[in-house]
This record gives C-alpha cells, sequence and structure tokens, in this order.
C-alpha cells in the first residue's frame, strides 16, 4: 500500500513538474503576445476649393461607398469662373482663325507678287499665328482648370469605408487644403502585434494566428503576413526616420525590445464590428517543425493557448 502511495506520489510530482514546466515554456517562449491593436488607414478628407458648405449626406461613423458623396461646397463661384473660362478661350480661338485668315492671304500673296509683299510681312504673320495658337492652348488649359475646380466642389469618399472624425456641418466655411473628416478605409484592418524579440525565431510569415478581442473575447483567423525590420532607436527617440518606436518591456533583469509583426484578418465574419486602436492578444501558431513535437506536448497546446488569452 505505501509503495502504491509512493508511486502515485511520484507520478503526481513528475506530472506537476512537467506541467509547469510546459506552461512556463508557453507563456514565456512560445510566441503570442497581449500588446497587440487593431490598425486601419484613415484616408484624411479635405476639399481642394474653399467655399460654404451647403451640402452634407454623411454623418460621424456612418458607412460610405467609393465615389459616394461625402460633402458639396457653393458651386455659383466656380460656375461662373468656368463660363468666364469658356468665354476666354472662344475669344482666343476666334482671334486664331482670323490670323490664320490672314497668314494665309499674305503667303498666297507673296507666292503670287514677291514685289508688293515682303518675306519680313510673311514671317511676321507667321509669328502672329503661331502667338495665337499659344494663346488658345492656354485659354483651353484655363478652361480645364476651371472645370476641374467646377468638379472639385463635391468631395467624394475615396475608399469604401466609416466617416469618422467629422469636424465640419451645413453653412461651415471649409478651406482649401484643411482636412475636414476622415475616412477609415473598411479594406485595410489588420493586427499590429508586438512581440518581444525573443520570440521572433519562432515566427514565421504566412503562419497562422489566432486574435481574440478585448472587447468581444471573439477568437478570430489571422495570417502573418510580414515582420518589421527596423524599430526606433530607444537612445535616440528623436531621430526623424519614420519608425515605430513600441515600448521596451523588462522581463526580471533583461531588457526586451518589442518588434512589429504584421497580421492580416482571414475570413473575417460581417457581424463582428472591427475598430481601429482596440486591444488584442494574438497567438502565433507552431509552423511545421514545431508539429512534430511529441504528442503530450501538443496535448498541452490548447491549456497554453487558454492561459494566453486569460
Amino acid at each position: 500500500m505505501i509503495v502504491v502511495r509512493l508511486a502515485l506520489t511520484a507520478l503526481l510530482v513528475i506530472g506537476a513538474v512537467f506541467g509547469a514546466t510546459y506552461v512556463w515554456t508557453t507563456y514565456f517562449e512560445n510566441p503570442w503576445t497581449r500588446d497587440a491593436r487593431v490598425f486601419a488607414r484613415s484616408v484624411q478628407v479635405a476639399s481642394y476649393v474653399a467655399g460654404n458648405v451647403i451640402e452634407l449626406p454623411v454623418h460621424n461613423n456612418s458607412p460610405v461607398k467609393k465615389g459616394d458623396l461625402l460633402m458639396r461646397i457653393d458651386p455659383a463661384t466656380y460656375q461662373s469662373a468656368a463660363r468666364q473660362a469658356e468665354a476666354q478661350l472662344n475669344v482666343a480661338i476666334a482671334n486664331r482663325n482670323v490670323q490664320a485668315d490672314a497668314t494665309e492671304r499674305v503667303t498666297k500673296l507673296k507666292g503670287t507678287d514677291t514685289n508688293t509683299v515682303s518675306e519680313a510681312s510673311v514671317v511676321q504673320a507667321q509669328l502672329q499665328l503661331a502667338s495665337a495658337d499659344a494663346s488658345v492652348r492656354a485659354s483651353e488649359a484655363g478652361f480645364e482648370d476651371a472645370r476641374i475646380n467646377l468638379a472639385r466642389t463635391e468631395i467624394r469618399s475615396p475608399v469604401d469605408g466609416f466617416v469618422t472624425n467629422l469636424r465640419v456641418d451645413v453653412g461651415d466655411y471649409a478651406q482649401s487644403g484643411s482636412a475636414v473628416m476622415a475616412v477609415v478605409d473598411a479594406s485595410s484592418y489588420r493586427i499590429d502585434a508586438y512581440f518581444m524579440e525573443t520570440k521572433l525565431p519562432r515566427i514565421q510569415v504566412d503562419a497562422p494566428a489566432r486574435i481574440r478581442l478585448m472587447a468581444s473575447g471573439t477568437v478570430l483567423e489571422g495570417r502573418v503576413r510580414s515582420i518589421a525590420r527596423a524599430i526606433a532607436d530607444a537612445q535616440n527617440p528623436t531621430a526623424s526616420d519614420l519608425l515605430l518606436a513600441p515600448e521596451p518591456s523588462f522581463e526580471w533583469i533583461r531588457l526586451a525590445q518589442r518588434i512589429p509583426v504584421d497580421i492580416r484578418f482571414e475570413n473575417l465574419p460581417a457581424d463582428i464590428p472591427l475598430v481601429s486602436g482596440a486591444t488584442a492578444t494574438v497567438i502565433v501558431e507552431p509552423t511545421g517543425a514545431d508539429e512534430a513535437l511529441p504528442w503530450y506536448r501538443r496535448a498541452w497546446r490548447p491549456f497554453g493557448a487558454w492561459l494566453a488569452f486569460h
């Protein structure tokens, strides 16, 4: 009886040691992180032309399709400018036609009677015709600019997405080049996961990943798209090199840098609302080499994932 008890005790101790070792490995060595954020590209929308806002068919956080009208600027001034430019073009064309007829007459007369028309008169007429042609081209460019400005009184969505940070209303005066709203690109949602550098050797591009959103607890499928090749130098935080500057993480006494990993969503359900900036937990699944692990280590894997997600 004592032998049986000792054997059971030994088995329990061995199991506890094994379990603690595997949990430690899963928790501190396997590629998982709670430092992950949902990210989406935000397109800043500004008016190309200045004027009063006379129509605003969208509201804050409303969904839009590419090409939908976001805002309309009072077109009266730009309609007038387009009519004026068109009139100037017509005048330039008429002047060019008159000069073309005059140049043709002088040239023909020079060919029949060399004593009546000098060579200098012919050259002068040709130069005046070239100048008239240039005036027509300049007027055409001015008319095209006026038409473009008139078309730009209608600001339309550049992408499918959601209006956010709406800062204008009907009656406001929109300044040219000043952003008045942003449109979150619905097709650009991804996960920016920051892994400790010690875990990077077990992360490979195209590896599957599981994503747990903190807001809802929903677990989504993803896949590693890329791993950052540079981060900002913590010793020189003022350097302007457009690099991400993730906060370092202290574990025991050792300093581990956080490296951004870009993860795309796969088979994203339509009923899951994503919010750029929301927090998530990410587990990168083992690669093919890890699949050769013993069965007992694979059996503990669900518990390790549960521990990471909680």
